[in-house]
């Protein structure tokens, strides 16, 4: 009867990669923010950075909590697809435009995930290649390929 109360382990391993993790992020955002504290040098750094951390954290609270994820045992899964996909994406890019190869990109990544609810599969494409290709062009100071926006 000694275990039904007993507290679940920390996964120290996982908790010490997720430090590392953050800290190289931290490191990697000072001294970036020492070479050039600069927005045309930050507009990328910054965001990615905060979002890296904050999912640090989150990550680690569920570690400490003992509710980490754990994944599935596949050796692969569908990671070389998802690479593939990504890797025709950039290709491809300069062709189709950043809007159109976006949602194309989204949508495949989708069905490769296994989504099959058709809506699902044109709302979501069409609004993230929508917002990603606006915001982009408000942020960055150079044209974006684009065929339809």
């Amino acid at each position: 009867m000694a275990g039904d109360n007993a507290r679940p382990r920390l996964d120290w391993g996982h908790l010490a990669l997720v430090v590392l993790i953050a800290g190289v992020v931290g490191l990697y955002l000072h001294d970036a923010i020492q070479a050039s504290p600069t927005t045309d040098n930050l507009i990328l750094i910054l965001p990615a950075a905060l979002l890296a951390l904050g999912l640090c954290a989150l990550i680690a609270i569920g570690i400490l909590r003992g509710r980490a994820a754990r994944g599935d045992d596949a050796p692969l899964g569908r990671a070389p697809a998802l690479m593939g996909l990504f890797a025709l994406y950039i290709i491809t890019l300069p062709v189709v435009g950043f809007d159109v190869g976006s949602a194309v990109f989204v949508a495949a990544a989708l069905l490769v995930e296994g989504e099959r609810r058709p809506v699902q599969l044109l709302v979501v494409p069409a609004v993230f290649a929508v917002l990603a290709t606006l915001s982009f062009r408000a942020l960055v100071p150079y044209p974006i390929p684009t065929l339809l926006l």
